[in-house]
């Protein structure tokens, strides 16, 4: 079964399993059963996709997520929309993966910019070994060879 978690709305702190709660790479972000918080999950090489509807380079990448997710079932997939759950209704049309799916902040400078990206461009893609460490990282659109390189040298 894919494991993909599509994340939504508030920002919360940032962690690698060895570092506590609140470190740079943790959020707490309300989600399909209430919030998540990525210090909490279990072990494993985790996807975080930075995304909005209104991005077509974002909408894009959904297809490509959606099939790595299912031949890869040992990778989790976090999609975190950056828009609010009401922005998030047009989102709701298209290919989602089977994520976890979360909303991030309206201004998501911060939570961005501890993932890698100062910039906030869209979409930003960050690969997470199973402690937590990024691994590979990606600003733009993602293609198949950059996935396939990126859970490679993320699955040592």
């Amino acid at each position: 079964m894919p494991r993909i978690i599509a994340l939504a709305a508030a920002l919360g702190a940032a962690s690698a399993l060895a570092a506590p709660p609140g470190s740079p790479l943790d959020f707490d972000l309300p989600g399909p059963g209430g919030f998540v918080r990525l210090a909490e999950l279990p072990p494993r090489v985790t996807l975080v996709n930075f995304w909005r509807a209104d991005c077509p380079p974002c909408v894009r990448e959904l297809p490509l997520l959606n099939r790595h997710a299912a031949t890869h079932p040992e990778l989790r997939v976090v999609a975190i929309a950056l828009q609010t759950p009401g922005e998030s209704e047009s989102a709701a049309q298209r290919p989602l993966p089977p994520v976890l799916a979360l909303h991030g902040p309206r201004q998501p400078q911060g939570l961005l910019a501890r993932f890698g990206n100062r910039a906030g461009a869209l979409p930003h893609t960050v690969m997470l070994d199973a402690h937590r460490r990024p691994c590979a990282r990606r600003t733009g659109e993602i293609d198949a060879a950059w996935l396939a390189a990126a859970s490679r040298a993320c699955a040592a």
